[in-house]
């Protein structure tokens, strides 16, 4: 890991060495005030279960006469979560590799899990899958099945079709949302995990494959997509990829536990949604955001007004999170930048209107002051630089009761293959994840990043970032002392 002040060789040496009492990092630039140093771990997580007659379709009962034993494979690793004992929920995509029609695969989503990804035994993991802190799989669940027949063949029948972010709530609840879909879902992960594939989710926001969008000409899900967004619906979502819930009573709810859902791909709004029996139903409470109608440049010129996000791309917002601070950050991925609102900007849609909020500070991922100029340059170039962030130190289950200070902000630079260390209170990027650090870097190396893109923080400071596409992993990285 290099972050303008350090230099690391070997991301497994670093590994071993440390453990060793060996570590006697290179200093290249000193700081009265040094941010935290982390170097990963690499071997977490552990090797995958390899169940005997594993059936992804109908797992945990194995088919009847298979005994072979065939190790679990994920594939992107769409969205990364926490819950308050450090377990670690992964929401990955290998599972949606579609089906044939006369030697044409229909309805595939990246992430299918090929002949290279492993041996011919080994098939998908279920769609979640648990962690320990230690690496070891707890558990997997969820429902695989995809459409067969219909208007959306190839779609995810049960699940969110195009499986991204995910979060754990103060109940210990986990949701999970879909960046292909209108539904963000909730389930008990104790009784989900005894169900395995037909895992069933206790509560539903949106509509299984309809959106709060005009129809299209799309083939999946016709009326979901930034193309068609309307940014109104009190029932509807347009392809959410995050969300937060809230233990505080909600300052225009009145209660406990809303849910603030980032409706990013096809809309651009954080919505609200409360409850008023305990999180068995949830109902609309208001929302702010509206499209800005272009995208600002990569250096920050053309800009887009406070409150608005980018146009196109996805990822307008990609994430939501709530700070100790009472704020809700807010991920504008096209803007490359952290919008910070009020929970009281939550104001209804009425007659069609799409409200507006100013946020009380916007964060733009630009200020790179450990990095050369030309580094710089190459890291303004790319965009999708707020692609998703957590605090640290944190706790995301209690929200604005976290007691940890969050000084910082660890953003995942989908554009870089970077993730950095920003100071919450000034916005300068003082640090960075990984091998290249102050610059822009793809790999494959334990380190390196390629198409990361979520992040999340467990109560021991350890962070974690998944990565899609190229990447299709999680990597874990530990405090350096």
């Amino acid at each position: 890991m290099k972050s303008g002040r350090y230099v690391y060789l070997g991301a497994v040496l670093a590994a071993l060495v440390i453990g060793l009492g060996l570590w006697n990092p290179l200093h290249v630039k000193a700081n009265p005030d040094p941010a935290p140093r982390f170097v990963v771990d690499p071997f977490w997580p552990q090797i995958l279960p390899a169940p005997v007659g594993y059936n992804l379709y109908t797992w945990p009962t194995p088919t009847a006469g298979d005994n072979v034993a065939h190790q679990w494979v994920t594939g992107e690793v769409a969205g990364s979560c926490t819950d308050a004992a450090g377990n670690v929920y992964t929401f990955n995509r290998g599972w949606e590799v579609g089906v044939s029609v006369g030697g044409v695969l229909q309805g595939n989503q990246s992430g299918a899990i090929v002949g290279q990804d492993a041996i011919a035994s080994s098939m998908p993991s279920p769609p979640v899958v648990e962690y320990d802190a230690d690496g070891k799989v707890i558990t997997g669940f969820g429902n695989p099945m995809l459409i067969q027949t219909g208007t959306n063949y190839g779609g995810s029948a049960y699940l969110p079709h195009g499986a991204h972010g995910c979060f754990v709530d103060y109940q210990g609840n986990l949701w999970v949302g879909g960046n292909g879909d209108g539904v963000i879902q909730k389930y008990n992960p104790a009784t989900a995990a005894s169900q395995g594939a037909a895992a069933t989710w206790s509560v539903e926001i949106g509509q299984k494959g309809v959106c709060d969008g005009n129809p299209s000409s799309a083939v999946i899900n016709p009326t979901c997509g930034e193309a068609n967004s309307l940014n109104t619906s009190h029932t509807l979502l347009n392809e959410p990829p995050d969300m937060s819930v809230d233990p505080d009573v909600g300052p225009v709810s009145g209660t406990r536990g809303d849910v603030y859902i980032a409706d990013g791909y096809g809309n651009h709004r954080i919505v609200v949604f409360g409850t008023s029996d305990g999180g068995m139903t949830y109902h609309y409470v208001g929302q702010w955001g509206q499209d800005c109608m272009h995208n600002e440049s990569p250096d920050g010129s053309n800009p887009c007004p406070g409150g608005t996000f980018g146009h196109s791309g996805g990822g307008h917002p990609h994430c939501v999170v709530l700070g100790n601070d009472g704020l809700v950050y807010v991920c504008d991925r096209p803007n490359n930048r952290i919008q910070a609102f009020k929970k009281s900007c939550a104001k209804p849609s009425v007659n069609g209107s799409q409200p507006l909020c100013d946020p009380e500070r916007i964060i733009y991922v630009n200020n790179f002051p450990g990095a050369s100029t030309a580094k710089r340059n190459a890291i303004l170039k790319a965009g999708t630089r707020a692609c998703d962030i957590d605090f640290w130190p944190t706790r995301d289950t209690v929200a604005s009761g976290s007691p940890m200070p969050q000084k910082y902000v660890v953003d995942v630079d989908l554009g870089n293959d970077n993730t950095w260390i920003i100071d919450k209170a000034s916005g300068i990027t003082v640090g960075a994840l990984g091998r290249c650090g102050l610059a822009p870097c793809p790999g494959h190396n334990a380190g390196e990043f390629a198409f990361g893109h979520t992040t999340n923080v467990d109560p021991k400071g350890n962070i974690y970032v998944a990565e899609t596409i190229t990447g299709r992993r999680i990597q874990k990285f530990v405090r350096m002392p």
